[in-house]
């Protein structure tokens, strides 16, 4: 009887090939960082969702917006300086304030748990969300951290 190896040259060889085959099918097909992005993206949506809604229910409660929410766009934060961040991309003149906005003392605990912070690049300093009020009264509110789809 002749001994026969477990694997002849010829059957590794498919299976590596194989196996390239199903990475390349995933890489072109799931792409996982765009994946990540677009799950970072359904939260910044739904963290617009929720800093919108505190607001409005803030000034149900109390006829009128936060102190600090006017027609000039201003990040949430805690940080004192650095809130210049570019946002060009969505607000063309930018968000130019000397420091961020914090709502802490008028949305948390009483309509918020904590204000949101952007998933990849905010922390409680600079959230990456800015808020205004336009001269009709809307409160409107943005992600500047929100990543394109490559």
């Amino acid at each position: 009887m002749k001994n026969k190896p477990a694997f002849a040259t010829m059957e590794a060889l498919a299976a590596v090939l194989i196996i390239g085959f199903l990475i390349v099918i995933f890489i072109l097909f799931i792409h996982p960082p765009k994946q990540f992005a677009d799950a970072r993206n359904v939260r910044r949506t739904s963290n617009v969702g929720t800093i919108l809604t505190a607001l409005n229910q803030y000034i149900i409660d109390n006829g009128a917006g936060p102190p600090g929410v006017d027609g000039i766009w201003r990040v949430l934060g805690t940080a004192d300086s650095s809130c210049n961040i570019n946002c060009a991309k969505k607000i063309p003149t930018g968000i130019e304030a000397a420091g961020c906005l914090d709502l802490t003392p008028y949305l948390v605990p009483k309509y918020l748990l904590n204000i949101p912070s952007d998933p990849k690049l905010g922390k409680p300093e600079i959230t990456y969300y800015a808020v205004r009020q336009t001269i009709n009264g809307r409160i409107e509110v943005l992600s500047c951290g929100l990543e394109s789809n490559q």
